[in-house]
């Protein structure tokens, strides 16, 4: 995993940790200001809004369509991890071979290294697994590095022996020209060296020349055989000429799947549900040339999608507003304020339009699209056919939702990730950059809109980068609100960078610290609900923490860093009272060493010991009657004694013994005895060496 650098100079000079009282006379840092001590800007419900938004957004493709009106989206990949057997043969199951495929299993087998060039969404990702399969152990897993690694990291990683990886989607091809084919050379070697194999898949227009030893032109699968594989030969859509003239047209593998789920739901006619796919009904409703007010509904939807009615025509009498106040300030304008216009908004969608319609699969009737696809197509013709008389009263609109109700909000930053497939320039400039410097609320809708984002994976980039670049030297609402994003959307897709980023934050200003900590807590929360990517994170975490406290750090920055991690540690699961390290401990055996190097940490600090202590008496708590208890709170006990200092041990475990022995008056279920002193007892052989 690629660890994401610091701005240079910001490395903390060799200090050794004070005492508490030494910490007190510190000052404060320069971008924390004596007057701004405490933070209010976000509270645990918004903090808990973060949380929905990520489980529910980045939930399976069906309920997506269902909450979001946003087809074919489906989870977020994340950026750095390890494909295992069964998401492999997921991805594989219905692989058609595109040309080319064997050309590139030669240049991959000889040159140990294959760069597959070409569009966005022609099926780079699935080929390139598919590549991968092909030789790799049965054994073996594939290891998926970040796009983000330039060609100088690739030579500096230390490649395993007959491991196979993958980088899909890079973004640092960027070299000179003779050096890139001498850099491609080497790596050709130190793969051939290792045994290992990697494939890299590239949006490029071209492949150079310079290399085509090792790139290759990629092209989609044939349409027709992708559907029939997933449909079957005798589908009844396949026998129809104009059902497979138009398949056969496509060029969006991720289009022909849709197509095959939607045909063997059965629930509409083939014909329908590929108008839906390549927009045609959405272009002939705006080609009919609707009125402006009609238009206007239409966008409102496309930004405040699944609205209840009552709701949804509130936001839409302000949308019509202020599209009237806007016209009577221009030149020319209508005789009559466009809401005349505006036909009664609940006999405008139930009255078949071909748009609009409601639904009442959560109780109460709600406003949405008739069609999956219809959202991103309006969107897309919005920016198409209109100019500033709907896109002004719609910028200043969307700019109002974000304080609006919080099912309002994540419907906003719905529409506005749609929107910056087609134009990120306009959401970056019109509502990221205001919000991000703006009130609570406004934050929090541009951090949830870098978490939608990152579903797909061209504005997945374009969303990281934006965080980033409020970072650092923004402003401290910015780099709060980049906290915000990294601890959503931005975690699944970057994991090791959104911690890095976090944990950086948390050593700022004490105002972005609260909110960098809580983030970096929510980010475990969530992780710890997708199999296995809490693991990854504490390790990381336990590396950063180790390192900048055995370099020396300033004590005021020691006492956030314990801080932050002291958040992690005495967190709860994200739908329970549960503390999350015991869930991970007995889950995750091998999460005990990371967590335990955590815990050793936050113990051998007297100003936070008595918090950790009453921490870790919670988790083994949590423990007691469950299968495993003994074996977790022992491994967890090794960890932490062999971490601590020697001479810090015997106070620690006398301050854990004393904290147990009240059990009756601190704790109720009293902690179970001998969970207590499997933890105790697990460092006995290595303190009486």
């Amino acid at each position: 995993m690629t660890t994401a650098e610091p701005p240079p100079g910001n490395d903390p000079p060799a200090e050794p940790l004070a005492e508490p009282e030494q910490e007190e006379r510190q000052q404060a840092t320069p971008d924390e200001p004596a007057a701004e001590r405490t933070d209010e800007d976000f509270d645990e419900g918004a903090l808990g809004q973060t949380a929905t938004v990520i489980n529910n957004f980045f939930a399976e493709v069906q309920a997506q369509k269902a909450t979001f009106g946003m087809a074919g989206t489906g989870t977020a990949r994340s950026t750095s991890r390890r494909l295992d057997e069964k998401e492999i043969d997921r991805a594989l199951r219905h692989f058609v071979r595109p040309p080319g495929f064997d050309r590139a299993v030669t240049i991959l087998r000889e040159r140990r290294v294959v760069v597959l060039v070409g569009g966005e969404g022609i099926g780079k990702w699935t080929s390139g697994t598919a590549l991968l399969a092909q030789v790799k152990l049965p054994a073996d897993k594939v290891v998926v590095l970040s796009p983000r690694r330039d060609l100088e990291d690739l030579l500096a990683t230390s490649f395993r022996k007959d491991r196979v990886y993958f980088i899909h989607d890079w973004i640092n091809d960027k070299a000179e020209k003779g050096l890139r084919r001498f850099t491609f050379d080497t790596l050709s070697a130190r793969l051939a060296q290792a045994e290992a194999h990697l494939v890299i898949t590239l949006n490029r227009a071209e492949v150079r020349f310079e290399l085509e030893a090792f790139e290759i032109g990629w092209e989609p699968p044939d349409s027709l055989k992708l559907l029939d594989a997933h449909v079957g030969t005798d589908h009844p859509a396949l026998s129809e000429v104009q059902v497979r003239e138009h398949v056969a047209a496509l060029r969006s593998p991720q289009r022909v799947v849709e197509l095959a789920e939607q045909l063997t739901g059965g629930a509409r006619h083939a014909r329908e549900i590929l108008a839906d796919l390549d927009g045609s009904t959405v272009i002939q409703w705006f080609d009919g040339e609707p009125k402006r007010s009609e238009v206007l509904a239409v966008a409102a939807l496309a930004f405040a999608y699944g609205m209840p009615e009552r709701v949804f025509e509130r936001l839409l009498v302000r949308l019509t507003s202020i599209a009237d106040e806007i016209e009577r300030q221009g030149a020319e304008r209508e005789t009559r304020p466009i809401g005349e216009d505006l036909p009664q908004s609940r006999k405008l969608w139930n009255s078949r339009h071909s748009l609009i319609g409601t639904s009442t699969e959560a109780g109460e009737p709600r406003v949405v699209f008739c069609g999956p696809r219809h959202r991103e197509h309006v969107i897309t013709q919005l920016c198409l056919h209109y100019g500033y008389s709907v896109w002004e009263p719609l910028r200043e609109w969307i700019r109002e939702l974000a304080g609006e109700l919080p099912e309002v909000q994540v419907q906003v930053a719905a529409g506005l990730a749609l929107l910056a497939r087609t134009r990120p320039e306009e959401v970056r400039e019109s509502f990221l950059r205001p919000w991000a410097g703006g009130l609570a609320q406004e934050r929090l809708t541009a951090a949830n809109t870098l978490s939608m984002m990152c579903v797909d994976d061209v504005t997945a980039a374009i969303a990281f980068g934006t965080a980033l670049s409020w970072v650092e030297n923004a402003g401290q609402p910015q780099a709060m609100t980049a906290a915000l994003a990294l601890a959503g959307g931005l975690s699944i897709r970057y994991p090791g960078e959104a911690v890095d980023w976090l944990w950086y934050l948390s050593l700022r200003g004490i105002r972005v610290s609260n909110v960098a900590q809580r983030a970096l807590t929510l980010l475990f929360q969530t992780a710890a609900e997708r199999d296995g990517e809490a693991l990854t994170g504490l390790r990381l975490l336990a590396k950063h923490l180790e390192r900048d406290l055995d370099e020396g750090m300033p004590p005021q920055l020691a006492r956030r860093a314990l801080e932050a991690v002291l958040g992690v540690l005495r967190s709860d699961r994200l739908e329970s009272e549960r503390p999350l390290m015991a869930w991970l401990l007995l889950s995750q055996p091998s999460s005990a060493e990371p967590i335990g190097v955590l815990w050793a940490w936050a113990l051998h600090n007297a100003h936070h010991r008595a918090e950790a202590v009453r921490a870790l008496c919670r988790t083994l708590q949590a423990l007691e009657e469950q299968d495993g208890a003994l074996a977790a709170a022992e491994a967890l006990g090794q960890v932490i004694w062999t971490t601590l200092p020697g001479g810090v041990t015997v106070l620690v475990k006398r301050a854990i013994d004393r904290a147990c022995g009240e059990t009756h008056a601190r704790w109720d279920p009293p902690l179970a005895k001998e969970i207590v002193l499997a933890l105790l007892n697990a460092g006995t052989r290595r303190s009486q060496q």
